[in-house]
């Protein structure tokens, strides 16, 4: 689920930037159909990309929500100290996965 949502997200994210790329560099632009050969390029060369940059994304995904379940648990048994530790913790692994997403997105970008 955590892969199969980033993947479908990282893929418009690069779909829609090549679309963009390709029709402000075509010279004619009311003639050609930009989105069909975008998908197209993005099917057969850059698919490895996306998924990669969407496995990277599902996995620190992951890591936050084993770490939120730890937290549930600790919080049912009244480890108020764990419980500050893993909030902090999952407060920098949040932080860590926006810096992932922003990179991956700036890097679909300059494919």
């Amino acid at each position: 689920y955590l892969w199969n949502n980033a993947f479908n997200a990282a893929f418009g994210q690069i779909v829609i930037a090549m679309a963009v790329s390709v029709w402000f560099f075509t010279g004619q632009k009311s003639q050609t159909p930009v989105v069909a050969r975008v998908f197209r390029t993005v099917v057969r060369y850059h698919l490895g990309s996306v998924a990669l940059g969407s496995f990277v994304v599902a996995v620190v995904q992951f890591v936050r929500y084993v770490v939120k379940y730890i937290e549930k648990q600790s919080a049912a048994q009244n480890n108020r100290v764990m419980v500050f530790v893993l909030k902090c913790l999952q407060c920098c692994i949040w932080c860590f996965e926006k810096i992932v997403q922003f990179l991956n997105k700036n890097a679909y970008i300059q494919i």
